[in-house]
């Protein structure tokens, strides 16, 4: 790529009004003052839109080019340095079919890794194949009817699969770098290769899934649904045995990629290894139309062709309580998610055109040992209570609604505008559905987001419980071996082991583990 005597540079804060062409050279040689012919070979790192100027939004660019050494002039500008891996291979196996216990993005990113040492791993998922899982999650949200083994929460591709898709991640490296790589190979949108806020849509997601299975396929991987880890034997800090679906087999290395609600998994594994709970936060989902959200966070003269629908995240404190938006979904859906019959768990979803009319969120607060208690499991059992709390039983997984303004002020309204849930909604005191102090926390973090965008209280539905934001539980395990702390061929990964936070760093996460091993007969 490099002509002779130029070098790479990333050059940050490009910025490049909406209404303007995207003319990239142009723009950064306004910046640098250089001269147009002596800015080669641009790529778009990465691209974030800009809105703190509402009806004045621009795009702010980090671009990749080659300029003359003499012209690194501008704090803005930084010599590239292209990331590396920097996991080593740590362990060497005599077995080419490791056991991976999931097929969320952790499991699958797992294997893919794993493909590529010439590894065959067999991948046990609880749920169902996506095609019979779609299937079963529509009769759920259609007619009530739930599975508590193939669901919103597992089947092939996990929770993610029913939701914004979002691929955001707080750490950038050669992993996620990875992730991407093959999210695009298998059928997703160059475009989040460098969009700030990526997303796939869960329709797109379930295509890209449904394209890893064949490659891995294709490589020898088996996957063998409807199978869940019942047990495992430990001898001598090691697994000696694990049962799934009675069947009892010796795997080598076990690689546990679990979503956060395998509770039943979690009370077995809390007998057999080191685990702790940890901190995670309720809530409700909050829902506004699109419009709203749209005129309130970038302006009413916007072109939202350009820019696509507005999406925010606020967060506030409350003493040492945090608040904040999760997992926000513009032209989006809030659905049931529940794992459990008798319990209500609420998630967001968006197609990938986002095309909907209503954007909602989790508006949520953090909790820990001090709400829920000590004991490893004892997060679980909050989360627990809160949903079996919201679910009505002569209204099963209807979802219980208020209006903002009537939750802030202790009332109740039988006249519920309409959202966009499915199966139906039912008018309720949400004060009651959370322990006195959230619900305080709660009203706080409302008020302060009402300041920051007027209407955000009066033109907002509330729609309970959201308690799946993160694991409550953490299965403990070295930092530089990722094997658990007290099972040497265990290998805890992904969000349900409490190492990530949604389909990225669950996705990189498992790619990292995945590339530590080696075949040696």
């Amino acid at each position: 790529m490099n002509n002779s005597g130029d070098i790479l540079y990333l050059i940050k804060n490009v910025a490049v009004p909406i209404s303007m062409k995207i003319d990239l050279k142009y723009h950064i040689s306004k910046k640098l003052k250089l001269p147009l012919n002596s800015i080669n070979n641009i790529k778009v790192i990465r691209r974030s839109l800009d809105a703190r100027k509402k009806n004045n939004l621009k795009f702010n660019y980090t671009i990749l080019t080659e300029l003359p050494a003499k012209y690194l002039k501008n704090p803005d500008v930084l010599e590239y340095i292209s990331p590396k891996p920097y996991i080593q291979v740590q362990r060497k196996l005599s077995s080419k079919n490791p056991f991976i216990i999931g097929a969320g993005p952790a499991g699958l990113f797992a294997a893919l890794a794993l493909v590529e040492k010439g590894f065959k791993p067999h991948i046990f998922e609880r749920g169902d194949k996506i095609e019979d899982r779609i299937n079963k999650v529509s009769d759920f949200w259609q007619k009530s009817i739930l599975d508590e083994e193939s669901n919103v929460q597992f089947g092939e591709g996990g929770a993610g699969t029913f939701s914004d898709g979002k691929l955001t991640s707080r750490k950038i490296d050669y992993y996620t770098n990875q992730v991407t790589k093959y999210l695009i190979q298998f059928g997703a949108d160059q475009n989040i290769s460098y969009e700030a806020l990526p997303h796939l849509g869960t329709d797109k997601l379930r295509k890209i899934i449904l394209n890893i299975r064949k490659h891995l396929e294709s490589k020898d991987c088996k996957f063998v649904w409807n199978h869940k880890l019942e047990n495992m034997e430990i001898e001598n800090n090691k697994i000696s045995t694990v049962t799934i679906n009675g069947e009892i087999h010796n795997p080598e290395i076990v690689i546990l990629a679990i979503g956060n609600a395998a509770r039943d998994t979690f009370e077995m594994l809390s007998q057999k290894t080191e685990m702790e709970s940890k901190p995670f936060a309720v809530g409700f989902r909050i829902e506004h139309s699109q419009d709203f959200i749209n005129e309130a966070f970038y302006g009413e003269k916007t072109d939202f062709t350009i820019t696509g629908p507005a999406t925010y995240r606020l967060t506030t404190q409350d003493g040492k309580r945090g608040i904040y938006s999760f997992c926000m979904c513009p032209g989006g859906f809030v659905i049931p998610a529940s794992s459990e019959k008798g319990g209500l768990v609420l998630n967001g979803m968006s197609f990938q055109k986002r095309n909907n009319e209503f954007a909602n969120a989790a508006i949520v607060v953090t909790v820990n040992e001090v709400d829920y208690g000590q004991g490893i499991i004892a997060g679980i059992e909050f989360q627990r209570k809160i949903e079996k709390k919201s679910f009505k039983l002569d209204n099963p997984y209807f979802a219980p609604v208020q209006k903002a303004l009537d939750f802030i002020n202790n009332k109740t309204n039988d006249s519920i505008p309409k959202t966009s849930y499915l199966p139906e909604i039912i008018s309720s005191d949400l004060n009651s559905s959370f322990p006195p102090a959230i619900t305080k926390t709660l009203k706080t973090g409302l008020n302060s987001f009402e300041k920051r965008i007027p209407g955000f209280i009066e033109k907002g539905i509330l729609l309970a419980p959201e308690t799946r934001t993160s694991s409550p539980v953490r299965i403990l395990r070295n930092k530089e071996t990722f094997e658990s702390t007290t099972i040497s061929n265990l290998f805890p990964i992904g969000e349900g082991s409490g190492y990530a936070g949604g389909i990225m760093s669950s996705a990189a996460d498992g790619f990292k583990v995945g590339s530590i091993f080696e075949f040696k007969p």
